[in-house]
This record gives structure tokens, C-alpha cells and sequence, in this order.
């Protein structure tokens, strides 16, 4: 079979790109013909982040059509779904690895990611969430559900977890600064309160530090950044717990990562926790809200290190228990040669996602055009002002203010323009 997956940045340190990069090399190992079509840079310069990057067939997205027509081709970041239609396939699918309007503050982003739900065509995902999410708002739409692996090349796992009856406890936060919902900046807020508490180790593992260097209880961490794939096991045996506290996730890896390496995490109760996590047996799983028992369970990890190490060897086991990624590329070859077999095409949804990312680019043109206008700032208070004014006790109350109040209002507000 001839697949596609585009792509927008594939060449830098994300989650998601290992997830894709994953598969493509998968499917290729397994003899299909596999190309990563990518709307951004496709050179390689250096030695990539991920030894697999240079196996495979990069190609710039306005060259798709030298590949022929595709049997199956994926969007992956949901930008990537508005350039689908300039492929030329037999099935047009969503490699879905999140919801990810979750990821944006402004409204229109989130209602311009909506509209990649609204066709039924065909989603692969990682989570269970996200399936049941998919067949909830789309019923008629071919939902496929696949674990993501574990790779044993990268992450091979340890025998067995060394007990660690002295020494202070080592949390290892993971997670790139600047990114609002990855935490990490209150994550170090938290460590700052936890060590003027009690002394420990504490290392960051990113994929951009923005230049930050967080002090902690007045003492630095030991940066890990910018790291590649197969070199992060070698910072995750070095701690005893991953301290993750993203509040958006599909279905998160490192913490997986970790418990093959012989740790264990904290992360707050996040969607897709609930494809490996267990509180209290292999991990330590915290509502959001209550961020206060996070310096309770380090401290208890501290004082308990025969809990630690029953959370530790617990997390080994799950992460023995997970398949690899080579097991993962071969159940969606299954699942894409029964879609084949059956006679599944949706090469029909071509017009429509021609028109979709049409419309996609009149309201982006139309908000960057805004933004260059009123600035920044100045937008952002608007969109902050947009929310609040769509808020239910807010359109409550304006409700029954009459309008010729209302207009007075105005009027003094904005000016008689009359």
C-alpha cells in the first residue's frame, strides 16, 4: 500500500512527532510505501533528534503528486487536515492524537479545529477517549482505535528496580517552558514550596528550556534539553519520579517512558492517564484542582521508600506488559488491509475538504488581518472580552437590560458617532 502522512513540523522534538514518525517507519519495515508529506522544512540538517527520521521518504507537500495517487493518506496536527485535498487518494484519514482545540485560548482557532470532526472519514487514534469522543459526534465516520508502543530499541527495559533506602528523593519534571497547558512553570512553583520543606534532587527534561532557569527552594535543576530520542534513558534511570503535570493530553508517553526505565510519575488525572496509570499501583494521579497533594505525595515518596519501590516495580511491570511499536505498526497494517479488503473509499470527501480548507483560510486571513490592525494585546483583551460576554450568568443579566438602555450605554462608552 502506498501511505501518506502529512505533517507540519516533523524535524523538531514533540511527542506527536514520535508517534507519526513511529508508524510511517513501521509501515515501511513492514514493506509498504511510505511518505511523509510535510507543509514546512523537509532537509535534514545535522544529526536528527530521532535515528528513524532518516529512513524515511520526506517529501515537500506540493511534490505529493510525484508519488502517485495514495491508497490511505493521514493528516496529523490538525493544520494538516486543510491540506488534505491537495492529495490525491483513495481514502483520506486523521491520525488523531488529541482534541486538539484543547491546545488554544482564542476562540476561533477552537472553532476552526471543529470543523476537522465534520466529514466521516476515517480516524486512527491512540486513545480510547478519543475514539468514544469520534463516534459520539461523528457515528457514520470509521473510528479505529490503536495502542501507541513502547520502543524497546529506545527505552529497553531494565532488569529489575534498585531499592533506595538513603539518599534524597529524585523528581525529574518533563515538559518544554512556554506552552501554557504543559504546567511547567507551575510545576516549579510547587518544587519551590516542596524543598523549602524537605531536600531533594531535581532535574528538567525539555525540549526548550525558552532560556528559563527555575530555582526551586533558592537551588538550581540540572537541565536536560534538547535531548535525542535514544539518550533520554539514560536521564530517566537517573531519577526515581517523573513530575508531569500537563493538563491536555491524548494519551501521554513519557510517563511510560519512565516506568520502563524503573520509575514511577505523578501527573494530574489527565484524558488517556487511563491507558496505563493506576493511582496507587503504578503511579500517583492528581485532580487539577486539588495541586496541594502533590507536595504530600513527594514527601510520602520521600519518607516511604519501600512505597516508592512498590510503585517502581508496578510501573516495570505495566511497561513490560506494553507492546512495542513494532507490534502497534503491524495492527494498523491490520486494520487499514481489512478497510482495503472490505472495499472502504471515501476519495468522494475530496470537494468537500477542498471547500473546508477554503473557508479555513478566508478566516484565518481575516483574523491575522485583525491582529496586524488592533495589535496583540489589544486582541487579546478582546477575545478575553469575548468570553466573558458569552458567559451564562453575563448573557443572563444582559438579558434583561433593555435595549434602549443598552444603547445609551454605548453611546457614552463609545462616543456619540451620531
Amino acid at each position: 500500500m502506498r501511505i501518506g502522512f502529512l505533517v507540519e513540523d516533523i524535524l523538531n522534538i514533540s511527542g506527536g512527532a514520535n508517534v507519526i514518525i513511529e508508524y510511517a517507519a513501521g509501515l515501511r519495515a513492514l514493506g509498504h510505501e511510505v511518505y511523509v508529506l510535510s507543509t514546512k522544512a523537509t532537509e535534514l540538517t545535522g544529526k536528527p533528534w530521532h535515528p528513524r527520521l532518516e529512513g524515511l521518504h520526506l517529501l515537500p507537500l506540493q511534490r505529493a503528486a510525484e508519488a502517485g495517487r495514495f491508497d490511505f493518506v493521514f493528516a496529523t496536527w490538525w493544520f494538516t487536515w486543510f491540506h488534505l485535498w491537495q492529495v490525491d487518494a483513495d481514502v483520506y484519514g486523521y491520525l488523531n492524537q488529541s482534541l486538539e482545540s484543547r491546545f488554544h485560548a482564542e476562540i476561533f482557532l477552537k472553532r476552526l479545529n471543529r470543523i476537522t470532526y465534520s466529514l466521516p472519514m476515517l480516524f486512527v487514534t491512540e486513545a480510547k477517549w478519543i475514539a468514544e469522543f469520534i463516534t459520539g459526534v461523528r457515528p457514520e465516520a470509521e473510528v479505529v482505535y490503536v495502542r501507541n508502543g513502547l520502543s524497546r530499541s529506545f527505552f529497553p527495559l531494565v532488569e529489575s528496580v534498585p531499592e533506595r533506602k538513603e539518599g534524597p528523593l529524585r523528581v525529574l519534571v518533563e515538559g518544554p517552558w512556554g506552552v501554557g497547558f504543559k504546567g511547567v512553570p507551575e510545576t516549579f512553583e510547587m518544587l519551590d514550596e516542596a524543598r523549602r520543606a524537605f531536600p531533594f534532587e531535581v532535574g528538567w527534561l525539555t525540549s526548550t528550556s525558552g532560556g528559563a532557569r527555575p530555582m526551586p527552594g533558592g537551588q538550581p535543576v540540572e537541565l536536560h534539553e534538547k535531548v535525542p530520542i535514544d539518550r533520554v534513558r539514560d536521564v530517566l534511570r537517573r531519577y526515581d519520579v517523573l513530575l508531569k503535570l500537563s493538563r491536555v493530553e491524548g494519551m501521554f508517553g513519557p510517563p511510560l517512558e519512565m516506568f520502563s526505565q524503573g520509575g514511577t510519575a505523578i501527573t494530574y488525572a489527565v484524558t488517556g492517564s487511563d491507558e496505563y496509570m493506576v493511582h496507587g499501583h503504578n503511579s500517583l494521579l492528581v485532580e487539577p484542582y486539588n495541586r496541594g497533594e502533590i507536595v504530600r505525595y513527594l514527601r510520602l515518596l520521600d519518607a516511604r521508600r519501600d512505597y516508592l519501590t512498590h510503585l517502581r516495580t508496578n510501573a516495570l511491570e505495566t511497561a513490560r506488559a506494553f507492546p512495542d511499536w513494532e507490534a502497534t505498526a503491524r495492527s494498523l497494517e491490520k486494520e487499514l488491509e481489512r478497510l482495503k479488503r472490505q472495499g472502504y473509499r471515501n476519495a468522494h470527501l475530496r470537494g468537500s475538504l477542498a471547500a473546508l480548507a477554503s473557508l479555513h483560510k478566508q478566516v484565518h486571513d481575516e483574523v491575522e488581518a485583525t491582529r496586524r490592525t488592533i495589535g496583540p494585546g489589544e486582541y487579546a483583551l478582546l477575545e478575553h472580552y469575548r468570553r466573558i460576554k458569552g458567559h451564562p450568568l453575563v448573557r443572563n443579566v444582559t438579558g434583561v437590560i433593555p435595549r434602549s438602555l443598552k444603547q445609551r450605554i454605548r453611546s457614552v462608552l463609545g462616543g456619540n458617532r451620531s
